[in-house]
């Protein structure tokens, strides 16, 4: 999944825990597409990302400001920069984390966690995932 390019629609807090949903999200698969063979690139509604454990306080109300299309992110996994994480859609990643996210208007939001679960609603995206079941969360790929 690529947050780059993909559009946040709403943030909220359960518990310890802060949910992420997305109105699209950018998926690219895992392994890069072959010199001429194209962009394999594909949008998906319905994906949520639950980070899990949250260290307080994580100010959700301040989430607010990078609403819409991301433009760019950073995800920090145990003390290690991300800039690839290829991870199976739906699935997780064990923590640490830090992720900070950047709106297309230049605002920041940052947090910190001890795990990231990937969700996905019945949105029929399944041809998408059949094809391909590990998707790659970039962040290099800018749009």
């Amino acid at each position: 999944m690529s947050l780059s390019g993909s559009e946040l629609a709403r943030i909220t807090r359960e518990g310890d825990d802060i949910v992420l949903a997305f109105a699209v999200a950018q998926l690219r698969p895992e392994a890069a597409p072959r010199f001429g063979q194209g962009d394999d690139t594909a949008y998906l509604a319905g994906v949520t990302w639950r980070l899990l454990g949250v260290d307080a306080p994580a100010d959700v109300s301040a989430a607010g400001e990078v609403m819409g299309r991301l433009a760019d992110c950073e995800l920090w996994v145990a003390g290690e920069s991300r800039a690839r994480l290829a991870c199976p859609l739906p699935g997780s990643v064990a923590g640490p984390l830090r992720l900070t996210l950047r709106s297309a208007l230049g605002e920041v939001w940052s947090v910190q966690a001890q795990g990231l679960v990937t969700l996905l609603e019945q949105t029929g995206g399944g041809d998408i995932l059949s094809q391909q079941p590990h998707w790659t969360f970039d962040k290099t790929q800018a749009s």
